[in-house]
């Protein structure tokens, strides 16, 4: 859905739409399996075009220990301001600290990139099945949380005094 950034008027205009998951590609590791959906609105400022709502989803992603699925819910808010690039110098210019926070358009948004960037930054980094994941034998490979492989562990001999504390 693309959101042509001239239409943007003073007084906000709502947005409410759902995005199917096969439309929104976030990254290898990570499949999003429910709607996108995305309630929000467009408005213009003195600063220039925003778009801000709030969107809400479920991922799937592996666990960072044993590499099983693990569905997450993802909620999130964001209100970005656009600065159309048709204003923008065609030669090198100076980025300040007002312009950091500051996207740049060719004229229009496309909602579902926006949205899959901002799905993207709320993914978490590490994952877990649960708590107390035991994660894959180094050694064998198994999943330790359904068999006790019992490969002996390796111990670094730099460490190895460490091992006879308690």
């Amino acid at each position: 859905m693309k959101i042509e950034l001239a239409a943007a008027q003073p007084t906000p205009k709502e947005i409410e739409v759902s995005f199917p998951p096969e439309s929104i590609d976030i990254a290898p590791d990570a499949e999003i399996i429910e709607n996108v959906d995305f309630r929000g609105s467009m408005w213009r400022d003195s600063h220039g075009p925003h778009i801000s709502g709030h969107f809400s989803t479920k991922v799937k992603v592996e666990c960072s220990r044993c590499l099983i699925p693990v569905e997450r819910s993802i909620v999130g808010e964001f209100d970005d301001l656009f600065e159309e690039e048709e204003k923008t110098v065609e030669q090198e210019f100076e980025v300040k600290a007002e312009m950091l926070d500051t996207s740049f358009a060719d004229g229009s948004v496309d909602l579902a990139e926006l949205l899959r960037e901002q799905i993207v930054l709320d993914l978490p980094e590490q994952v877990f099945c649960r708590e107390d994941c035991r994660g894959l034998c180094p050694k064998c490979g198994q999943d330790r949380n359904l068999i006790d492989c019992n490969c002996s562990a390796d111990i670094d001999p730099r460490w190895a005094a460490f091992q006879d504390l308690n």
